[in-house]
């Protein structure tokens, strides 16, 4: 068993620790469930990747154009156990949004921080701007954390001599369902790899038990990677073309650094920046050296790649965890800690929650947040009314609705041939979900994993649609017919579209499919 490089930290008993951690678990689960519960009261719904979540629930496969499985199969349980609402869907990120704060509380116990240093790290995790966005809907992000921060426990404990072979196996556990829950996993593995391997930590590396932890995590990830073998690797073709194209915002490395001390909240920047300092430099930190060297090394990837400013979020909550423990052996009392973990859950209350969760009505959202100068910058170049997160839960059952006044009225023979296209995932998922209650047949679309499910049999004789002009039809359509506007309050700006119906195409859709696909 390899031995540690320092002496270890003398810790609180690991129950309390589990227990305090366990508290917080529930608290933010709480305070996504709530935050959910009321903004459905107030109009927020679906969000637009929420249902497209659902739709590939209902194609399971081993991946998808655009992501890996998990999270259709978090979709599909979802649905199943809690039924189809906005809440009911989010359960499980719910749940791992709590299971992040926790795991956060346990990253500060095993770096040696006492329980007001432990709650000092959740409480700043859960106050932030990042992490409290990215897990109050069904998502991978909210997973996300959960998997890198268990994966780099388990490595903690390996590098400082405790637990080395079942832990190995906990790290390829988590890994491998990571890489099943996003690919950016793998950048983040890459990171971990570098950072063990530039450090003296690097002995844990060539033993036996990581060759099993890592037999186990690529025995997990197999699956993904034979259908992305067989499907011609479609996730790197769609990465591809987005990073030749405009439609992410690329940050220069100053502007991409400031953005992370914005969505993680200012007064929380001197935890995580400190944290960083601390695993860097402190002799007492020496075990975990390599911690410091991962987040470099991401951090370096990510600029590197002009990466969203938000990838790099499952990363920080060890950082809190060190920054919580440095303060904690700095001020060497714990009523410090206890006054800046209030000043946060103050900031969480009056500041964090009702920007970034549904708590506000979104007529008096944008007052509210200029108050305290919203971050206003985008991680796509489309705009909205209010930020993408929120404005993407308005206008779908709008939408569906729309789409069913003008199909019922539709002669029972045209009916019956009759095809609803969607130009984007979001609106054919829209309908897909919320239509067939309006007697919607199921929408197709070229666009990300629609393309591969196809046409559906429908030759494109009679089509209703969503676009901006009658001409963007008229070279490959006889008849084109502009039957009103969709509009919706709230709802993003590129969404405000004309319903058309087009009929007799010139070439049928089996002729034609391929030059549908939309991976963008």
């Amino acid at each position: 068993m390899p031995q540690a490089l320092s002496p270890l930290p003398k810790r609180t008993p690991l129950r309390s620790a589990l227990l305090l951690s366990a508290v917080f678990a529930v608290i933010t689960f709480f305070v996504h469930f709530a935050s959910s519960l009321w903004g459905s009261h107030l109009g927020y719904g679906f969000f637009r990747d929420e249902l497209y979540f659902l739709v590939c629930g209902r194609h399971l496969a081993w991946g998808y154009v655009d992501q890996p499985p998990l999270v259709a199969v978090q979709a599909r349980l979802a649905e199943l156990l809690f039924g189809l609402t906005p809440t009911g869907i989010r359960v499980f990120s719910f749940l791992a949004a709590g299971g992040t704060v926790g795991l956060t509380g346990l990253l500060a116990w095993q770096l040696g921080g006492r329980r007001t240093a432990q709650a000092l790290a959740m409480m700043a995790v859960l106050a932030s701007p990042v992490f409290l966005g990215t897990s109050n809907y069904l998502s991978m992000n909210s997973f996300e954390p959960c998997f890198w921060m268990g994966a780099l426990l388990a490595v903690l404990r390996i590098a400082e001599g405790q637990a080395e072979t079942k832990a190995w196996l906990v790290f390829g556990v988590l890994a491998g369902l990571g890489v099943e829950n996003k690919h950016s996993t793998v950048f983040f593995l890459v990171a971990l790899l570098a950072g063990l391997l530039l450090s003296p930590q690097r002995r844990i590396v060539f033993t036996r038990g990581c060759a099993v932890g890592v037999a186990v995590l690529v025995a997990l990830a197999l699956p993904n990677l034979i259908w992305q073998w067989v499907h011609q690797f479609p996730t790197y073709q769609l990465l591809n073309g987005v990073a030749h194209s405009d439609k992410n915002v690329k940050l220069p490395p100053l502007k991409f650094l400031a953005e992370q001390v914005n969505i993680l909240l200012i007064v929380g920047a001197p935890l995580w920046i400190g944290g960083l300092g601390w695993l860097a430099f402190a002799k007492s930190a020496r075990a975990w050296r390599f911690v410091a060297l991962v987040y470099v090394v991401f951090l370096a990837m990510m600029i590197a790649m002009h990466a969203k400013d938000y990838y790099l979020t499952p990363i920080y909550p060890v950082l809190f965890a060190a920054g919580a423990v440095a303060f904690g052996r700095w001020t060497r009392r714990g009523w410090p800690a206890v006054v800046y973990t209030v000043v946060l859950a103050y900031l969480l209350v009056r500041v964090t929650g009702p920007i970034v969760l549904t708590m506000l009505p979104p007529e008096k959202y944008s007052a509210f947040a200029e108050r305290f100068g919203a971050n206003k910058i985008n991680s796509e170049k489309f705009t909205s009314p209010l930020p993408q997160p929120l404005s993407d839960r308005f206008g779908w059952t709008e939408m569906a609705k729309g789409f069913a006044e003008r199909y019922n009225a539709l002669p029972p023979d045209v009916r019956a041939r009759t095809a609803i296209f969607c130009g984007n995932y979001g609106e054919a998922s829209a309908v897909n979900i919320l239509g067939p209650q309006y007697g919607l047949p199921t929408a197709i679309s070229g666009h990300q994993n629609y393309f591969y499910w196809g046409w559906n049999g429908y030759t494109g004789d009679s089509v209703l649609t969503l676009g901006d002009k009658r001409e963007d039809y008229t070279d490959t359509y006889a008849e084109v017919t502009d039957l009103g506007a969709f509009d919706a309050p709230w709802i993003m700006d590129h969404e405000h579209h004309h319903y058309f119906w087009l009929q007799h195409r010139k070439r049928t859709y089996a002729q034609d499919w391929p030059e549908f696909k939309y991976w963008y």
